[in-house]
């Protein structure tokens, strides 16, 4: 075997195993991003269950003190779920940046596998 080939042979050796690394990886961004959807499906159980509670709350708190207190509570579930979906959204899309460079990196390599292999033939 000539010495050139060997090396391109050696190098298409290298970049499947970085192709399986790569997919590895891609599988697993595809598992955080399938458990983010179940946990924000199981938040928004929650979030309907904390309205309802709190929508009771406001009918059994009578008076100035009791609807302070209701209207407080609802005020500061509101911000933990704001501040809880812009976690979500920003893990989402942490997520699909990860999910893009990876596959941008993956259509390189194939690209560099392609032209080895055009080498080699020739």
């Amino acid at each position: 075997m000539e010495p050139r080939s060997a090396q391109i042979h050696q190098t298409l050796q290298q970049l499947k195993r970085k192709t399986e690394q790569q997919e590895d990886q891609l599988y697993a961004i595809k598992q955080q991003q399938i458990q983010l959807e179940d946990t924000e499906t199981e938040l928004l159980h929650i979030e309907r269950e904390k309205e309802n509670l709190i929508a009771q709350a406001h009918d059994v708190w009578r008076g100035n003190h009791g609807r302070s207190v209701a209207y407080d509570a609802e005020d500061t579930a509101h911000e933990s779920w704001r501040k809880l979906r812009k976690h979500i959204e920003s893990t989402r899309e942490q997520l699909q940046q990860e999910q893009k460079t990876i596959q941008s990196s993956l259509s390189q390599i194939e690209d560099e596998r392609k032209l080895l292999h055009k080498e080699l033939i020739l």
